[in-house]
């Protein structure tokens, strides 16, 4: 491609979609399911239920005390890194598909490792303060690990429950388990086939991670670095779905992480993609066939590549329009490869739960007109790689100069 196309693809793409992407947000969003009364109920008797028996609370059976302590050492065994928790989602999704939100969140969870193999991967390394990388990856691993540690016990109690016949859902308090998903396991086990679980679901865990997370002066301090912002201006957030082939993917665009509302109303838009319309079986099958791995490659190996190319020279471009030059590809290693420093706590209890009054209008499903994914994750591509080798050309002319 000459200098010529390629700045023209750079001077279409990159325009064409920050243009775009404010039409987008201003796209109405639709409520396409809410609780109705009868559940609002049921919940508000079974959560009363649970805070009358909550402080004498006791496990006299040997079968029960064996059952707790299992699922502590599958949790955490199964919590080692991104890899093992990615997959122990889909796992349980297959052995128990009526719980949707465990296939949710094996694929919000492959997201989560691509973010953080990007961090070292063909772009970031040079664009981002070591120092701050390392803070990325950490918040990414902390809060993928404490989402993890809180609601893979509550799969694991659904598990056993069905197999017993019996609900098993008064456990929750060992596993340090909100009384809110307490009750709602409980209508889910008695037959409720609404989409109230997983909406509840997505509400647990973001507000869980609200207060573990988001809330705390480490996360204040980075949102608030200059590579921070730069990341976010880049759009380098686009949540995934890969469709093979690739061009047919779905996803959404993370917009004001920092912000519960903003969270829990892409969770919940991301579960009516994948389960309200008809994408789930050709995610499914990608997911099915594609093992996590960590790396882009694993969705689309003709643009990444999990060994980093050698040559030295000066900086060249490797996009070209919706792909990669001839014999190009771009660097997106293996998880493992990259990273072994993980988070294994302290966990503490999701105990965000106090007023049912305030949380019914939260239990909903929210749907809205999907942007153009492959359009938005294609721009962000040509964003970062311009100003990559923007900063390599200076590096380079600051050297010829002697400066």
């Amino acid at each position: 491609m000459t200098s010529s196309k390629r700045i023209y693809t750079k001077l279409t793409l990159i325009p064409l979609h920050i243009i775009m992407r404010p039409l987008y947000i201003l796209k109405k969003k639709k409520v396409i399911w809410r609780i109705n009364t009868i559940q609002e109920q049921q919940l508000k008797r079974k959560w009363n239920k649970i805070l009358e028996c909550a402080d004498g609370l006791s496990i006299t059976f040997q079968k029960d005390k064996e059952l707790i302590e299992r699922i502590k050492r599958e949790t955490s065994l199964n919590n080692k890194n991104n890899i093992t928790r990615t997959a122990a989602y889909l796992s349980f999704y297959k052995r128990h598909p009526e719980v949707h939100w465990s296939f949710l969140a094996h694929m919000v969870s492959r997201n989560a490792g691509y973010f953080m193999t990007d961090l070292k991967g063909e772009f970031l390394p040079d664009l981002i303060d070591r120092s701050v990388i390392e803070e990325l990856y950490f918040m990414l691993e902390k809060g993928n690990s404490i989402i993890f540690q809180d609601a893979y016990p509550q799969l694991l109690l659904y598990e056993e429950s069905k197999k017993r016949k019996i609900s098993l859902f008064n456990l929750c308090k060992f596993f340090n388990v909100s009384s809110f998903m307490e009750g709602v396991w409980e209508m889910f086990f008695d037959g409720d086939r609404t989409p109230l679980l997983p909406s509840a679901q997505i509400i647990n865990e973001q507000s869980h991670i609200e207060k573990h997370l988001i809330r705390t002066e480490q996360f204040q301090k980075l949102q608030n670095q200059l590579s921070f912002k730069l990341q976010d201006w880049l759009h380098l957030s686009q949540i995934l779905f890969p469709i093979l082939p690739i061009n047919n993917s779905i996803g959404d665009i993370m917009q004001g992480f920092e912000t519960i509302e903003k969270r829990i109303e892409l969770g919940q838009n991301l579960y009516v993609m994948l389960f309200q319309y008809n994408n789930f079986d050709p995610v499914y099958n990608f997911a099915d066939n594609n093992p996590h791995t960590g790396s882009r490659s694993d969705y689309d190996s003709d643009v990444f590549a999990v060994s980093k190319n050698q040559n030295s020279g000066s900086p060249k471009e490797k996009l070209s329009l919706f792909k990669t030059k001839k014999n190009q590809r771009l660097y997106s290693p293996k998880l493992e490869a990259v990273w072994d420093k993980n988070y294994h706590g302290p966990f503490h209890s999701s105990d965000w739960f106090s007023n049912p009054k305030n949380i019914f209008s939260q239990i909903r499903l929210v749907s809205k007109p999907s942007p153009q994914i492959r359009l938005a994750y294609w721009a962000g591509l040509h964003q970062i790689e311009t100003v990559y080798l923007l900063k390599q050309f200076y590096r380079l002319i600051k050297k010829n100069r002697g400066l």
